[in-house]
């Protein structure tokens, strides 16, 4: 249990082969983000970031649903913010501290991450199953932006960032618009996400994924995700630079003098992440 006795909304565990898993664990709200879960989310990634022996990390939901988004449930104490000025200053300070806080830490963990949604993506659950460097769903997953046709809000926790990069501005404007749900099928001939897959087959996908990361090059991969996301800002010129900045360093890892060898001996090679 938590510090005031309570039962931990999330759930964390590192297997032999270096595997973390992080999964969203309040069911019964379709793992709803409250600010215990997030507060627990924070505390995960940052210890997750400072683990050596960790690989690759599948974030997902306990139950039926991937996360149905915040959790806007009024709460037993809690202080309601009353006045127009009070709710602008909750708001920030909760995506400051809390929702923004956990996406940027899992688009900036030094390995790779995949996103197991197992069910509906609502909202802010929308942005945290594509904060994953690749995320894998299950057919009957939908993913849906709920936040301008439900709450006369905008998207965040960086969707606003992923849908238009993945959909182009015109489909994205009305999937934030109307909110209608998204298939998982039609997700990935979006390019919303990586891949879609039958129920019964997510979990035997994600761990053959998350096992074929942790044996790879994982010095390698965030900075893939880095040219990657920089890419969308930067003209090519800048683009050549910063490859040429990444690469010097990666060429200076073991893994890439296995590589060469592995090549030469023609072998798979075996990277140590170092």
């Amino acid at each position: 249990m938590s510090d005031a006795g309570k039962e931990p909304q999330t759930l964390f565990s590192v297997d032999e082969a270096g595997i973390a898993t992080l999964t969203l664990n309040n069911p019964k709200t379709l793992n709803a983000l409250s600010p215990q879960m997030l507060e627990e989310l924070n505390a995960h990634l940052n210890d997750a970031a400072l683990n050596p022996d960790i690989r690759v990390l599948i974030l997902t939901g306990a139950g039926r649903g991937f996360c149905s988004g915040a959790d806007l449930s009024p709460k037993t104490g809690a202080r309601t913010p009353k006045t127009p000025a009070e709710r602008g200053e909750f708001t920030r300070q909760n995506m400051h501290n809390g929702f923004n806080l956990v996406a940027k830490r899992l688009m900036n963990l030094p390995f790779p991450t995949v996103a197991r949604v197992n069910g509906v993506a609502a909202g802010a659950g929308y942005g945290l199953a594509l904060a994953a460097d690749l995320t894998i769903a299950a057919e009957s997953a939908k993913f849906i932006l709920v936040f301008t046709n439900q709450l006369g809000l905008v998207p965040d926790v960086g969707a606003s960032w992923h849908a238009p990069r993945a959909m182009g501005r015109a489909k994205a404007m009305a999937a934030a618009f109307f909110g209608d749900k998204m298939s998982a099928e039609d997700a990935e001939k979006e390019g919303l996400i990586w891949k879609c897959v039958a129920d019964d087959a997510l979990d035997t996908e994600v761990s053959a994924v998350a096992t074929r990361l942790a044996n790879g090059p994982t010095k390698a991969y965030p900075e893939v995700r880095r040219l990657f996301d920089a890419a969308s800002t930067q003209d090519i010129h800048a683009q050549l630079d910063m490859e040429a900045e990444v690469q010097p360093k990666l060429a200076a890892t073991e893994d890439y003098v296995e590589g060469i060898r592995a090549f030469l001996e023609k072998r798979k090679p075996e990277f140590k992440g170092r």
